[in-house]
């Protein structure tokens, strides 16, 4: 069983998505993502990301904080192979993360502006 290819950690306004790529199969595949925080020490499920058919996971909700080193690892199984785990570089939210802009929006009522900002 061939490995997940490409993957590749994107991170914006605190949504992070590790991505990956994965070859067509007659038998639909299934992938397992495991996070392992520098705290912890050791791989874990992402409980959310166990036996899915979808080549992505939104690890959002999985991250320790801004400062915590994190790696990620994916595997795939079909049928009762499963493939080797392919990991990433180390992740760091306040290194790898974005930030996009706040929206704007203006109106005049009548000799006032008025100015509001959201955040992203």
């Amino acid at each position: 069983v061939p490995s997940p290819a490409q993957i590749v950690v994107t991170s914006e306004n605190l949504k992070t998505v590790l991505h990956w790529q994965y070859p067509p199969m007659s038998e639909t595949p299934r992938f397992i993502v495991e996070i392992k925080p520098y705290d912890l020490g050791r791989y874990k499920n992402v409980s959310t990301c166990v036996n899915i058919a979808a080549h992505f996971c939104d690890l959002s909700k999985e991250i320790y904080g801004p400062d915590v080193s994190h790696w990620f690892r994916v595997k795939a199984v079909v049928g009762s192979q499963e493939s080797e785990y392919v990991e990433t570089e180390v992740f760091l939210w306040r290194k790898h993360g974005k930030i996009g802009p706040p929206k704007l929006d203006l109106s005049r009522h009548s000799d006032k502006i008025m100015v509001d900002i959201y955040h992203p």
